[in-house]
């Protein structure tokens, strides 16, 4: 693979390895599914019984719109004062911002929904993207693979994540009350603020490890890198040349086109069709992620099996992010999103079948399917963004992609709300399908190039 065999770099290795460690805490928030099953019990218990699992889904989904609304800002930061400060007050608000729940879980809802939520989301927002553009930077002719191998830490973080969390807090598999749902036994309950202390100590140490060993190359290093990609560029563009006389694109125009601001892509069509697509399908992530174990322990009263079936699915959150961005670098991202959002149409509208046959392999499979393709998308748009707008600011224009998550975080929270009483799950599964097929035709509209 070209990501050993070119730019073997030392300092690239690191920065690679620095941004998987990064993102394995970052991951966390692939866990809430789990977590959110203690933290409503531990609420509705001993706070107020008000707070239930349909509003307690605000908590993650203020957490992913903190990610719209300030990704864009990691990516200015990181042009100001570099990446390693940039991951630095990130990873900090981050790991704070759990550690702070540690008080806020005895308040309020609210309180927990701004320090899990909005801090804790705003830090993964400023530290998400830099570790992607110092990778790429390093390695910028196999982008699709090295982006694949540092957000597969992301999706591989739930796997620690909810397995510490499940063994933490109900080692002796306690199922939740038949009645209610919640968790009621108070050597459960007793456990679940300090929780939030050892997962923010965790976290900043395998952080600060990370921040160390990311960076990016010097100058003359990135300049090196680049003549190589535009070397293949060239070659490219001469066979286009050739084959299309009537449109001919000099190897001039074409770099022109990249390294697009921020402020210029707004004007880009391609931008607005990559912001819904992204859009739909964050939706569909977003509540899998949050109601997946709610879900299952409808009908699977087995709280570890369900667990283990949320860690392990981290495994296929990360696996899928290489395969999908290989498949893209061999393909082309309108033909890989296409495929992935057919395949996540169907999983979803057919998710509600392992309710109705109660069984604990349909649920498990489907599952893993369903994040093994979705994690395709946190892979591909990266990946698409720096090639359809160029890397000198891509870490910025990325996050103005991410601003869609500012509307379908809190749209996901709603909907359940108004939804989930009425429709079951079974509707709401359908719902986000009916979404997902939307993407399908999105994809149409996608240039042949990219």
């Amino acid at each position: 693979m070209k990501l050993f065999q070119y730019g073997g770099s030392y300092g690239g290795y690191c920065a690679v390895l620095g941004g998987v460690l990064i993102h394995l805490t970052l991951g966390n928030l692939y866990s809430f599914g789990n977590m959110l099953t203690y933290i409503a019990s531990y609420m509705h218990q001993r706070v107020s019984n008000s707070v239930t699992y349909s509003n307690t889904v605000w908590v993650n989904s203020i957490t992913t719109a903190a990610q719209g609304l300030f990704m864009v800002l990691g990516g200015f930061l990181e042009r100001a004062v570099g990446p390693r400060i940039t991951c630095f007050i990130g990873c900090s608000l981050m790991s704070g911002g759990i550690m702070l729940t540690y008080y806020t879980i005895n308040k309020s809802l609210f309180g927990v929904v701004l320090s899990y939520g909005l801090v804790a989301g705003t830090g993964i927002a400023l530290a998400y993207s830099i570790p992607l553009a110092c990778g790429m930077k390093w390695f910028p002719e196999s982008k699709g693979l090295v982006n694949g191998v540092i957000v597969a830490g992301f999706g591989l973080g739930a796997l620690g994540s909810t397995t510490f969390q499940t063994q933490y807090l109900n080692p002796n598999n306690t199922p939740p009350d038949h009645n209610t749902g919640y968790f009621t036994s108070s050597v459960i309950l007793n456990q679940v603020p300090s929780l939030f202390i050892a997962l923010g100590c965790v976290f900043i140490v395998m952080q600060y490890i990370g921040i160390i060993l990311i960076n990016k190359p010097s100058v003359d290093e990135e300049k090196v890198n680049l003549l190589k990609e535009e070397g293949e560029e060239e070659r490219e563009l001469d066979e286009k040349v050739v084959r299309v006389d009537e449109q001919r694109v000099s190897v001039d125009e074409e770099r022109n086109r990249k390294n697009l601001r921020p402020r210029e892509i707004l004007y880009e069509k391609c931008f607005y069709i990559f912001w819904f697509i992204y859009f739909f399908n964050t939706i569909a992530v977003g509540y899998i992620n949050a109601m997946y174990k709610t879900y299952g322990l409808t009908f699977i009263h087995d709280d570890h099996f369900v667990s283990l079936v949320g860690s392990l699915a981290a495994i296929f959150n990360a696996g899928g992010r290489v395969c999908w961005g290989r498949l893209m670098d061999h393909t082309s991202f309108r033909i890989a999103m296409r495929l992935l959002c057919i395949i996540l149409m169907l999983l979803f509208a057919s998710l509600p079948i392992t309710q109705h046959l109660g069984s604990k392999v349909g649920f498990a499979l489907w599952l893993w399917f369903i994040f093994f393709t979705f994690s395709g998308t946190f892979v591909l748009m990266p990946t698409v963004v720096d090639k359809a707008f160029g890397a000198r600011y891509y870490a910025a224009n990325y996050g103005l992609i991410f601003t869609s998550q500012a509307v379908s975080g809190p749209l996901i929270a709603l909907l359940n709300e108004l939804m989930l009483d009425s429709l079951g799950y079974t509707g709401c599964f359908l719902t986000v399908a009916s979404l997902i097929a939307l993407n399908v035709m999105l994809t149409f509209l996608v240039p042949d190039d990219l």
